[in-house]
């Protein structure tokens, strides 16, 4: 393992981008280094795929969608016509 020192500023933008990825820096930093070992683009990290759209079957894909679907509570009341007016979204603005 390499170690590197950062001014504490850097530092804290690397970590922020990294957390709004949902990673830790390194594992951040190790996604960015992967496509210079590689020569994979940048937005698709060695071992890593696109989306998970792009590693399932059209049909794993439909049965995965449908379970998501089913899932939900059909008992949900539905909102009025008068509840999602925009009058009533946007009192303020009459």
């Amino acid at each position: 393992m390499t170690v590197i020192e950062l001014p504490d500023e850097q530092a804290t933008a690397l970590k922020a981008k990294a957390a709004a990825s949902g990673l830790t820096l390194e594992a951040w930093l190790k996604q960015l280094a992967a496509p210079e070992v590689t020569g994979e683009p940048l937005d698709q990290p060695a071992g890593r795929p696109r989306s998970l759209q792009d590693e399932l079957t059209p049909e794993e894909w439909v049965r995965q969608f449908e379970a998501w679907v089913d899932s939900h509570d059909r008992t949900t009341p539905l909102l009025s016509d008068e509840a999602i007016s925009r009058d009533n979204i946007y009192p303020d603005r009459i």
